[in-house]
């Protein structure tokens, strides 16, 4: 495509009054000092300087010897006689396909996508300069007149031939541009969307900080009683759990958009899939004061999947109609099953989806318009991550609306499992006899809070666990008596994670530990990395109870299993 920049530049050059700034223009354009044009004499059968530019030039006979080269080969490099006495300038000549001009970069040479270009466009000087000799010959040679006549035609229908094939450029410019101004527009609604999602996300993260503070200043106070402290620590538990779920979504995103989700798939009682979902939910529902009617189908359903994703996934339908209906509104979720198929169906008498936003529901930073006071909360990643989750199941969602204030309804339509459940049904039957386990826990960070937390949580379930805060004494620990299950802190002060863990594995009595790595990094090369130092189980901080939960179940289960 040839730029219009350039062919404003040959435009100047057609015109005898105007070719010197097209000359100048020409230069600064490809980066040259100066640049000259020369039009063939066909009578004298050498090239002259155009008409409107000077008619002399020093060493003449140098450069016609260069422009019979050109001649010969379309574009040449040369020395040729600067301006000052005595000086010599790189040059590059270039002809046009019918050898009737010349056009000489006085110290410069063009890119090759230039030298296309000016190839494409000289054909039109040439045939214009052709035109202005023959005329001025006209004047005294009627014979040469009347050749330069046929001349003139012969050339007018190339003029015609590059003018409509400067057409083309023209249109193709015209479609580009159109092109570059929908991604232009694009660019600028994805910019909006980002700087209205940051704002969402500050703001988001900052309201749980207030009753947290809040809460943490309580618990400080000396006059503070049992009932404020364990209300102090529930409103500290909702609040990170908030928190939590808002920062799992969007690495969830970003897992997803980068192909980096991995579902762990086992036959799922879809009932017990709704169950969960309608506990995570259950809180929000009960503060909107919403009826939630729940019908399923009398038969078992199961589906092959990640039971955690499809948790969420539900979890996540149930929050958005709860947050967008009304107090005391009404959700219906309903599960119907087809031989192939299982369907979960969730409607509200909400606020609705309006028209222009219902086929762009299902995209990132989708939300319906909402006031300063961001009542129904959220980031707009939500639905757009279930949608995702839903695919990587192998199913479809859909959502309906009539409008402003006509409720909604969100369908996740799913395959059905038909293999045989006996063998998922004894592999949950063995992680319950495995929770029942006791397992001798060591957690190893030196964030005190952190380990003292996981311990107790560990303790809780029944398992003997013991503590440290740095790799040294880790290692005195483990070498001293044997552990089913280690939990590591990458980021420890005096020796990282990493190294650690490959001493661990050295120890004899930690050949059959379970190594878990505990960390804020999650890329791909983190998890490479773990599992080259010797690394079982890779856990992101902070980590999931229910992952936590798997982890312990199933050394549990290992640990039983190697017994029998």
């Amino acid at each position: 495509m040839i730029p219009l920049e350039l062919v404003d530049i040959f435009a100047c050059l057609q015109l005898p009054e105007s070719r010197q700034d097209g000359l100048k223009a020409l230069a600064a354009y490809t980066r040259s000092k100066e640049a000259y044009l020369f039009g063939k004499d066909e009578e004298l059968g050498i090239f002259l300087p155009a008409r409107g530019l000077p008619q002399t030039m020093r060493h003449a006979a140098r450069w016609h010897a260069i422009f019979e080269q050109c001649e010969a080969r379309a574009c040449v490099r040369a020395q040729l006689p600067g301006p000052a006495d005595g000086e010599e300038i790189d040059s590059f000549v270039v002809a046009d396909k019918l050898r009737l001009s010349m056009l000489v970069l006085l110290g410069g040479e063009p890119e090759p996508a230039v030298v296309m270009q000016l190839h494409a466009l000289l054909p039109l000087i040439g045939a214009k300069l052709t035109v202005e000799r023959t005329a001025e010959s006209a004047a005294g040679h009627a014979a040469a007149a009347r050749d330069a006549s046929r001349q003139a035609r012969s050339l007018n229908l190339a003029l015609d031939a590059n003018r409509r094939e400067l057409h083309k450029a023209f249109e193709q410019l015209e479609k580009e541009l159109a092109v570059r101004r929908e991604a232009e527009r694009k660019l600028r609604e994805t910019d909006q969307k980002k700087d209205e999602f940051l704002a969402m996300l500050a703001h988001e993260l900052r309201n749980p900080l207030a009753p947290i503070t809040m809460a943490a200043q309580l618990i400080k106070l000396p006059s503070a009683g049992q009932r404020q402290v364990e209300q102090a620590s529930q409103i500290i538990g909702r609040q990170v759990a908030h928190m939590t779920s808002l920062l799992d979504d969007l690495l969830d995103v970003s897992r997803v958009t980068r192909g980096r989700i991995v579902l762990e798939k086992e036959a799922v009682d879809t009932k017990a899939v709704i169950a969960d979902a309608i506990e995570q939910s259950r809180s929000l529902v009960q503060l909107k004061q919403h009826q939630l009617n729940v019908r399923l189908t009398g038969e078992a359903v199961y589906i092959e999947g990640d039971k955690t994703r499809l948790v969420q996934i539900v979890a996540n339908i149930l929050i958005n109609a709860a947050k967008y209906t009304p107090v005391q509104g009404i959700i219906d979720l309903r599960l119907d099953a087809a031989p192939e198929e299982v369907f979960i169906t969730v409607s509200d008498n909400g606020i609705g989806i309006e028209a222009d936003v219902l086929p762009h529901i299902f995209e990132l930073f989708t939300q319906a318009p909402r006031g300063p006071d961001r009542a129904h909360g959220g980031l707009g990643i939500g639905l757009a991550l279930v949608k995702s989750l839903v695919e990587l199941h192998g199913g479809t969602i859909s959502a309906q609306s009539q409008g402003s204030n006509s409720g909604s309804e969100f369908t996740v339509k799913l395959p059905r499992y038909k293999h045989s459940l006996d063998a998922s049904i004894r592999s949950r039957e063995n992680q319950e006899a495995a929770s029942e386990e006791t397992l001798a826990i060591l957690v190893v960070d030196d964030n005190v809070d952190a380990a003292s937390t996981l311990a107790t949580f560990a303790e809780a379930l029944g398992h003997r666990v013991l503590t440290a805060y740095s790799a040294k004494e880790a290692a005195e620990r483990a070498a001293s008596q044997r552990f089913d299950v280690i939990f590591l802190d990458i980021g420890l002060p005096d020796m990282d994670g990493y190294k650690l863990a490959k001493k661990i594995r050295g120890l004899k009595l930690c050949e059959s530990s379970v190594l878990v790595a505990l960390t804020g990094y999650g890329q791909p090369q983190d998890r490479k990395m773990a599992h080259e130092a010797g690394f079982d189980v890779h856990l992101t901080k902070p980590a999931d109870f229910s992952r936590l939960m798997r982890v312990l179940n199933d050394s549990a289960a290992s640990r039983r299993g190697a017994g029998e």
